[in-house]
């Protein structure tokens, strides 16, 4: 069984193209079944590759879509869960289906600690780092907002690196009597597509 990896596609390009597919997504939402016979159901990412006009059997579809809606005339969202991280032929089928359109995505595995994000000038995705614990979730565009963050977590000054924070926050569960405080800070990773 995979880990499961949340995922969101922000699709920026001309707005007839992006509502194309927001058309081809409101198609397959509308159907009383899936396009193509599968284990996710009709929300399965082979659905949409095959009405971009591709064959599923060359990308990898592992997932499904969860949501989508349009940001503007130029901005559609589509948020997936996928198996171990992006499966990059979608996003790669809907780049070569409507040239104009270019797909920044986020990903966010918690089990192999997978991160990333295609996004370097961070407009779409502006998050940088992440803290997930035992009551909360917060993301940072900064190290220094992170490490501001963790200080109040802590009750003292913690260095804006991503090492200071980890060891600040490690510190700091082992000595809770509670076995259920945790603290998990990451770092997104920005990948060259």
């Amino acid at each position: 069984m995979p880990n499961w990896c949340d995922v969101t596609y922000k699709c920026v390009g001309d707005p007839k193209e992006v509502k194309s597919v927001y058309k081809m997504l409101q198609y397959i939402n509308n159907r009383k079944t899936s396009i193509l016979k599968n284990g996710f159901g009709k929300f399965w990412l082979g659905n949409l590759v095959h009405k971009l006009g591709y064959d599923w059997k060359e990308y990898r579809c592992r997932g499904e879509i969860t949501d989508f809606y349009l940001d503007g005339d130029n901005v559609l969202t589509i948020a997936q869960n996928t198996a171990w991280c992006e499966q990059e032929g979608v996003r790669e089928a809907i780049e070569k289906a409507f040239p104009s359109i270019k797909v920044y995505y986020i990903e966010e595995e918690p089990g192999c600690d997978v991160y990333d994000t295609n996004d370097s000038s961070g407009k779409y995705f502006p998050e940088r780092f992440y803290l997930d614990s035992y009551d909360q979730q917060e993301y940072f565009e900064t190290i220094e907002e992170a490490a501001d963050y963790v200080a109040k977590i802590v009750g003292h000054k913690v260095e804006a690196s991503v090492d200071a924070i980890d060891e600040a926050l490690d510190d700091y569960v082992d000595k809770q009597d509670n076995e259920d405080v945790f603290y998990c800070f990451h770092e997104f990773t920005v990948i060259d597509s």
